[in-house]
Formats: C-alpha cells, structure tokens, sequence
C-alpha cells in the first residue's frame, strides 16, 4: 500500500525542490557565459520535473550512459552516498519487497563478478540477440554499456509458462494453463513486428550465417521451452521447416549451480542446467543444442539481480499469455505504465498490480548508476551509446 505524503516529507520535497532550483539557475548560468547549450542541462530539470505517482515523488531522474557521461564530479559523489544509504532512506512501503531494500552490487567483488557475466555477451556482438524476460537484461545493458560490448539486443517479454517436466514423457503442457488460440495470434503479431518470428530468423541466418542468440535465465527451462513452443508452433503457422528454424537459433543460458544444487539431495548427482525441448521440437534437439552454452555466476550475484525480487520487478515487462492482446509492451518505457492503464489490465489479469513506485524508480536508476560509476572507474565504459532503461 503506498502511504499519503507526511508532513515530514513535504518539508523535505520543499528543501529537495529548493536545491534543484539552485542547481538549475547555476546551470542556466553557465549556458549563458559559455554562450551554447551544455550536454547536462536537461538533466537537471528533470529533477525538478519528475514523474509523480499517488502524489509522490521519485528523487532521481532517469540514469543511462548518456546522463550519466554528462554528470559533475560532485553529482556523482552525491549518487554514491545515496546508493549506500537507500536502505536507511527509503520508503520500505513504495518497494516490491520491503524486506531487501539494500542497492545490490555495492560490493567491488560482486560488481566484478556481475560484469564478468555480463561480459560473455560481448562475444555475441556480431549476432542478433533476443532477451527472453526480465532476466538478462541487467547483464545485457551492461555489455551494452562496456566497450567492446554488443551494440544492441531486442527485448521479448515473456512471463509464466505451461509446460512442466515429466521425467517419461519430458515437457507436456498443464491444459488450465495453455494460452488460447486469440492470445497466441496477439503474440504472433507481435513478434513479427519484433522481427523474431521464425520466418525472420531463418531468413538472416541464410543471409549472414550467424544464429540469433536466445538467452535466458536456466533452471527448470519451462519458461524457456514454453516460449519455444510458441516460435515452433509460429514457425508451422508460417510454413517454416522445423528444421531450418532449429538451425537458425542459439541459446545462452544465465543462472547459478549453487542454487541449482540446492534442489536435489545429497546423493543425487546434478548436472549443468540444459534447457529442454517442447514436443514439436524434440526431433531437432540436438540441432537447437549443438552450440549451447550456461555461464555460471556467483550464488551473491545470482541473489542480488535474479532473486531479489526489487532488481527483477518491471510492472511494463510483465506479459503473461492473458495480457498478450490486452496492451503492447513496447509502447511503455520500463515503469512508466500509467495507472489507468494498470487498472484496466488488472481487469484482465487481477494478479497484475501496480508498485514501480518511487522509490522502485530510485531504486532502478540508482542500480543503473553504480553499475556505469563501475565501468567508468575500470575504464570499461563505452564513449558514446544509446542507452535502454
């Protein structure tokens, strides 16, 4: 629930808004003397500006490469003491879990564990690559970010599954939970105009000779092969070979083998997650995982940006099947859905509610800081790049 504005926090909005104020008239006033327009200035009234919900207000703007490239040394030592005070300073109320309120990665030794995965995606630059859900996709806007790295990826949401692992019969569906016939047409248009259906995939793997990269958080692999199931079902739509489709596809697999090791016995052996195929694609299986690779992370890594579930919560990126016809993600920048919109949606899908507060805002753009304030200090990060947020 997110609580009415006190008192308290009205007098330190009016402080907060009367610095910002300063901080713009100084800037207006370098503009001036220096005669053009300097490269941080809309940064600031964004301060000023920011987005309100229920009648709060998020205290850091937006943070990607470039307002991060165009920031003062003071506004980055400013940002470095609030990443480590966010705990103390947040609203555990505005946060999708209270109980884990800490910016992750503060840590030097976690953070270069972090980029070390997110790292492994440089090696791809030269394909196309999906993100399959929320995921990847702190590791992939670091490569993004990271000289070197990829120069862009396309995000496919993705949330939920339907098929569960037999140990005889491998994937089979849950009925109850099957997407429809409409809802799967409402995804097919979308990942067309995407440009990931498998007509498409196929099509630049016979121009380029380079798969399209699938990557994906693996564990159980239901997510996965639900998806698969899907762009198999799409291919057959399409007239697509089967076969040509599982040779235009690559997958890369994220996730931790400590807390994979967790959910079998002591006397049990265990094994590399590997994903696994739906029933349409089982035939070509050893085609799809010729080229697999699993990147293992540290278990603090994998907690702090795949456990927690404050870094994984994006209200814009969350797409079940039953909210495939309702809206269209890509119309919506990460948290930015209005409310109305979300009121509408939870019509559809009553499990859908809205809390990318403020503070979830902060909380997002604070973590996109420290991971660029890293880079920077290691003389990783790129000149110039468009950001994705």
């Amino acid at each position: 629930m997110i609580l009415p504005i006190s008192s308290l926090n009205f007098q330190k909005y009016n402080s907060i808004n009367k610095i910002n104020k300063n901080n713009l008239s100084e800037t207006k006033n370098e503009t001036h003397r220096s005669g053009k327009e300097q490269s941080g200035v809309n940064f600031y009234p964004a301060l000023i500006n920011s987005i309100t919900f229920k009648g709060l207000r998020k205290t850091i703007p937006d943070i990607g490469h470039e307002e991060y490239k165009a920031m003062s040394p003071e506004r980055k030592q400013f940002l470095r003491k609030k990443c480590k005070s966010f705990s103390l300073d947040a609203d555990a109320s505005q946060m999708f879990d209270p109980k884990d309120l800490n910016i992750p990665l503060l840590s030097d030794k976690d953070m270069a564990d972090f980029v070390k995965i997110s790292s492994v995606y440089n090696k791809y630059k030269d394909h196309d690559i999906i993100c399959l859900g929320r995921s990847p996709k702190w590791f992939l806007n670091t490569s993004l970010w990271m000289k070197d790295g990829i120069k862009d990826y396309k995000f496919v949401p993705f949330s939920q599954s339907w098929l569960r692992y037999d140990p005889i019969d491998g994937m089979v569906p849950i009925t109850r939970c099957l997407p429809t016939e409409a809802e799967e047409e409402a995804y097919f248009k979308f990942l067309k105009h995407k440009q990931v259906d498998p007509a498409t995939l196929v099509e630049n793997y016979k121009k380029t000779g380079k798969k399209t990269i699938i990557t994906d958080y693996i564990q159980t692999s239901k997510g996965l092969a639900s998806f698969l199931d899907v762009l198999s079902k799409f291919a057959v739509k399409q007239n697509v070979p089967l076969k040509d489709f599982a040779q235009s596809i690559q997958i890369i697999g994220i996730g931790s083998l400590i807390y994979t090791e967790g959910f079998y016995y002591d006397d049990e052996d265990f094994s590399e997650p590997t994903p696994r195929m739906p029933e349409r694609l089982m035939p070509y299986e050893d085609i799809i995982l010729k080229d697999y690779k699993f990147y293992d992370m540290t278990y603090p890594v994998f907690e702090q940006m795949l456990l927690n579930r404050n870094s994984n919560e994006c209200r814009s990126t969350f797409f079940p099947h039953r909210l495939w016809g309702a809206f269209n993600p890509d119309k919506y920048k990460t948290g930015m859905m209005s409310e109305e919109k979300m009121r509408a949606l939870q019509l559809v899908y009553p499990a859908n509610k809205s809390d990318f507060t403020p503070a979830m805002k902060d909380y997002r753009n604070l973590l996109n800081f420290r991971i660029l304030d890293y880079l920077e200090a290691h003389d990783l990060l790129t000149e110039q790049h468009k950001s994705k947020i």
